[in-house]
């Protein structure tokens, strides 16, 4: 299940358990519709009691296919466990954006570094 809320050119994003496709076709329009209004938008994604993705959602999660991505700049992604850092690295190759991962402890960090 996500969470998903926007102030100025942020969109804020909190995914818990599971993520299924379903999540992700509610999260593509609002990331959509935020690219194209915005010259810069910057995207934090806090993961809690986060299970991981069913196999159809982890694909949307990599290949995005956002319109205007070159306007996603930051991407921040808090979580608490190693393979969560570790898929921060498999997603920098599809993205110009620049993304960086954050422990839970450090989520007040990552909200600074994505204003």
């Amino acid at each position: 299940m996500i969470t998903i809320y926007k102030k100025e050119a942020t969109v804020y994003m909190v995914a818990e358990n599971k993520l299924d496709a379903k999540d992700y076709e509610n999260l593509i329009p609002v990331l959509t519709e935020h690219i194209n209004a915005y010259q810069e938008v910057f995207w934090y994604i806090e993961m809690q009691n986060f299970e991981g993705w069913t196999v159809s959602a982890y694909w949307k999660v990599i290949e995005l296919n956002l319109p205007n991505e070159k306007h996603l700049k930051r991407v921040a992604l808090v979580g608490s466990v190693k393979w969560q850092e570790q898929f921060t690295e498999v997603l920098l190759p599809f993205s110009e954006a620049h993304i960086k991962f954050y422990k839970t402890e450090e989520k007040d960090d990552a909200k600074e570094w994505i204003k």
